[in-house]
């Protein structure tokens, strides 16, 4: 019997909130400047909850929550999908030894990651768009790596 407001539902409300609160904060303009070293609050907190719920959250949060900035970004479908899906993927599938990390290791991996996740998304944009990749794309992933702690 499922009773309302209980440790489980509480848990679920707090996820969906962190959620929600990353994708607005991506949904955000930001000025040009602060544009390119805005950091991907959904890389973020994908990455934290795969790391402390990975029975819960895994890569089909990390899928529909690209799918989400795909929306929103009004880009090709599955073009962030793919990236939040390898966040999840990574944080998930290797949540035992990434909790042992030292912090700053541990930073040191979210910025790995969230350069591939960059770069996949770019890359697709690439192929698709026919632009040019700039190093500018990968100064967010240094701000990611830098709030984790």
């Amino acid at each position: 019997m499922k009773i309302h407001g209980s440790r489980f539902d509480r848990h679920w409300r707090v996820i969906l909130l962190t959620f929600i609160a990353a994708v607005l904060l991506m949904a955000i303009p930001y000025p040009g400047w602060l544009q390119v070293v805005r950091p991907d609050w959904v890389t973020l907190v994908l990455f934290y909850w795969c790391l402390a719920a990975p029975k819960r959250i895994g890569v089909g949060w990390g899928w529909c929550l690209g799918l989400v900035l795909d929306l929103i970004n009004y880009t090709l479908l599955g073009q962030y999908a793919i990236g939040k899906a390898f966040v999840a993927l990574v944080a998930a599938g290797g949540y035992r030894q990434l909790r042992l990390y030292p912090v700053w290791q541990q930073c040191a991996v979210v910025f790995i990651v969230a350069a591939v996740d960059i770069a996949i998304v770019v890359g697709i944009y690439q192929v698709i768009h026919g632009v040019e990749i700039k190093w500018e794309y990968w100064q967010s992933a240094v701000t990611t790596a830098l709030l984790w702690p």
